[in-house]
């Protein structure tokens, strides 16, 4: 299974309705609720704001927010069933442009919108990784940082007396990365908490 990690907004325009799409990370209806609030915010009086949703399979939500039923929500949630895409929403805002599109002008419209979001977010998967906290002198730092960007490896940095580093290393080969950064690339990093759990890293392209 997929997941969007992050989205832009995006834009096309359809005999002159705007239709504005965004696809976002979404781990939970807790999470959307914030999502829709800063859609309507950042879009404020707009006709429609048509969205939809996966949790995970079998937890799912959509709405047509007053287009015609079956034009809106359910082409969006169709597209993220197709795509296999899990925690993850679309949300689409229209400003209706003075002519009406019909129910097939609809349809195409808002799959169209909800593809665009797609095509402009980056996308990650399910795997199970190992959360690792690592401690590192400054003189070490920039060979760690290059050495975790060729693995292709997420993380999240802190400059104090030392560079606190919190990443995630996939479990399949956690054990061989922290021997070779500790052999080979830093050998003064200490590791504080190593946790396991599932996350959703970036795919490579």
């Amino acid at each position: 299974m997929n997941a969007v990690i992050h989205g832009d907004w995006t834009e096309i325009t359809v005999r002159h309705s705007r239709f504005i799409s965004r696809a976002f990370y979404c781990p939970s209806s807790q999470t959307f609720e914030q999502i829709l609030h800063h859609a309507t915010e950042h879009w404020p009086k707009a006709t429609h704001y048509v969205w939809a949703y996966i949790i995970k399979p079998g937890v799912e939500r959509m709405t047509d927010d007053g287009e015609p039923t079956g034009t809106a929500g359910p082409p969006t949630l169709n597209l993220l069933q197709k795509r296999h895409l899990i925690q993850t929403a679309i949300v689409t805002v229209r400003y209706f442009g003075g002519i009406k599109l019909g129910t097939g002008g609809l349809v195409h419209a808002y799959q169209d919108a909800a593809a665009n979001a797609l095509s402009h977010a980056q996308l990650g998967h399910e795997e199970d990784v190992m959360t690792v906290i690592l401690d590192i002198p400054y003189s070490e730092w920039g060979r760690t940082e290059n050495f975790l960007m060729t693995k292709n490896i997420s993380y999240n940095v802190n400059f104090q007396d030392n560079v606190h580093v919190e990443c995630d290393i996939p479990t399949t080969t956690s054990t061989s990365i922290l021997n070779t950064l500790r052999n080979d690339v830093a050998p003064h990093l200490r590791v504080h908490q190593a946790q396991q759990r599932t996350a959703i890293v970036p795919n490579i392209i």
